[in-house]
């Protein structure tokens, strides 16, 4: 799903900057989701036909016209090294979970995305927190798009901003304190402790 929404977004970038926007130039899409103990970012590199040479050449350190796994999780931390994500100010370093490359046909066609996902643990106490993330890959060829997945759980977001060309975003992010799940299961002691009084009454009497 997330490659299908991925693949329909670039389309709709191409399309509104003409076949020379897909050709010549390095989409980047990058999604962001934040959650109470982690943050997980998730890229879609996907280059133009004629900067695909360019960029599988920096993948492919034998010159073999193939990717090994080695040299796609060596090029996914090149990447990662290139991004930056901070949390209240503090610098944070994203931790590589997954690589996944195209072949060279792909590529060199300008239809292979290479895709990376990384997590960084980040406990966020309940209160106001400000996530920023920045990438800067390839930036002399690259377009960028930036989006937040939507939160779950005592998350939300209330407020996001990017800049012109979405080379980043910053997210204004609130915490709920548990308070509702703390109700809950005080309600559900007083009903228990009050069924067994009432049982133990009905049996005296």
């Amino acid at each position: 799903m997330t490659r299908t929404l991925t693949a329909i977004a670039i389309v709709f970038v191409c399309a509104g900057s003409g076949s020379a926007h897909q050709l010549d130039e390095y989409l980047q899409a990058t999604r962001i989701g934040i959650e109470e103990n982690r943050i997980a970012l998730e890229f879609s590199l996907t280059p133009g036909s004629r900067v695909a040479d360019r960029v599988f050449a920096i993948i492919d350190g034998d010159r073999d016209r193939r990717i090994s796994p080695a040299e796609i999780e060596a090029y996914a931390r090149k990447v990662l090294s290139d991004v930056s994500l901070e949390v209240d100010g503090r610098a944070c370093t994203p931790t590589l979970a997954r690589a996944e490359s195209p072949s060279w046909p792909e590529m060199r066609d300008g239809v292979g995305t290479v895709h990376v996902t990384a997590t960084t643990d980040s406990r966020l106490a309940p209160g106001r927190h400000q996530v920023r993330l920045v990438n800067r890959h390839q930036s002399d060829i690259g377009v960028y798009l930036v989006n937040a997945l939507k939160p779950s759980g005592r998350v939300s977001i209330q407020a996001q901003e990017r800049d012109a060309q979405q080379h980043g975003i910053r997210l204004e992010v609130a915490v709920s304190r548990a308070y509702f799940a703390a109700w809950q299961i005080m309600g559900a002691i007083v009903i228990v402790g009050g069924l067994v009084l009432f049982r133990r009454a009905s049996k005296s009497g």
